[in-house]
């Protein structure tokens, strides 16, 4: 499976997850709901990095890959 296509898998996943938060969300499921919308958010977070071709670490949390992406795609002032 190339990068496009896994970007593209992760994205799918991430629009279940995303329906799923929604769907408990309209039941009053708020725990499942807030649990599936931050899946969600992972997973597309992970997309863009596999689009980018950044080795990312195998854990929930990219955000300090993230913040290391931003501060090399900084213009100088």
């Amino acid at each position: 499976m190339n990068t496009e296509a896994m970007a593209r898998t992760y994205l799918e996943d991430a629009a279940y997850s995303l329906r799923e938060a929604k769907e408990a969300f309209s039941t009053k499921r708020h725990h499942r709901a807030v649990r599936r919308a931050q899946e969600s958010v992972e997973l597309s977070l992970k997309a863009v990095l596999r689009l980018l071709a950044v080795e990312y670490p195998r854990e929930h949390d990219v955000s300090n890959v993230l913040t290391r992406i931003a501060q090399l795609k900084e213009l100088p002032s």
